[in-house]
C-alpha cells in the first residue's frame, strides 16, 4: 500500500478516508457496511476501495475487532446461539471464515448450553407449547443438539409452568 501522502494525493480517496473515519469515530463497523455508506455517498468504487485498504492498513478498520465487538454487543441483550450469530454476522458483510473463527472465540469463554438453558427459562416462563419453544430457540441460533439436551434438562428449571 502506498504511503499517507500518496494515498491523500487523490483528492476522491482523501475524502473517501475522512468520510469512513468519521463513520468510525462514531462506533466500530466492518468493511462492508463501509463500503456501502460511501457507495451511498456516491464515491466512487476505486476510491473506496483504495480508503478502505488504507484504513485497514493502519488498523482502523477491521473485521475480526467488529465481529467480537458485534457478538458482545448481541448476546449482551439476548441470548443468541452461534448459528444465529455466524448467520447474521455473514448477513452484515463479515467473511464467513471471520465470523466463524469470532463466534468459536465467544463460546470458548461463554457456555452456549447454558445461554440455552437461559433463553429456554425465559420461554417456558410465556409458552406453553413445546413446539414453538423448540422454534424459538432454533431461530434464536441454537442446535438443535443443544435445544434437545436442554430439554432433557428443563426439570430442574424453577419456572412454575408445567
Amino acid at each position: 500500500m502506498a504511503n499517507l501522502s500518496e494515498v491523500i494525493a487523490d483528492e476522491n480517496v482523501r475524502r473517501a478516508i475522512e468520510a469512513a473515519a468519521r463513520s468510525l469515530a462514531r462506533c466500530e463497523q466492518c468493511r462492508a457496511s463501509l463500503e456501502r455508506k460511501l457507495l451511498q455517498k456516491e464515491f466512487d468504487a476505486d476510491s473506496i476501495a483504495k480508503a478502505l485498504d488504507f484504513l485497514e492498513e493502519k488498523k482502523y478498520l477491521d473485521d475480526r475487532r467488529y465481529a467480537a465487538f458485534w457478538i458482545r454487543n448481541q448476546c449482551a441483550f439476548k441470548e443468541r446461539g452461534s448459528i444465529r450469530l455466524v448467520r447474521d454476522l455473514c448477513a452484515r458483510g463479515v467473511a464467513r471464515s471471520v465470523a466463524l473463527e469470532a463466534v468459536k472465540s465467544y463460546f470458548e469463554t461463554v457456555d452456549e448450553y447454558d445461554l440455552c438453558a437461559a433463553a429456554l427459562k425465559k420461554l417456558l416462563q410465556r409458552k406453553k407449547n413445546e413446539q414453538k419453544i423448540i422454534k424459538s430457540l432454533a431461530d434464536s441460533g441454537f442446535s438443535y443438539k443443544i435445544i434437545q439436551s436442554v430439554f432433557k434438562n428443563k426439570e430442574g428449571f424453577d419456572c412454575g409452568s408445567e
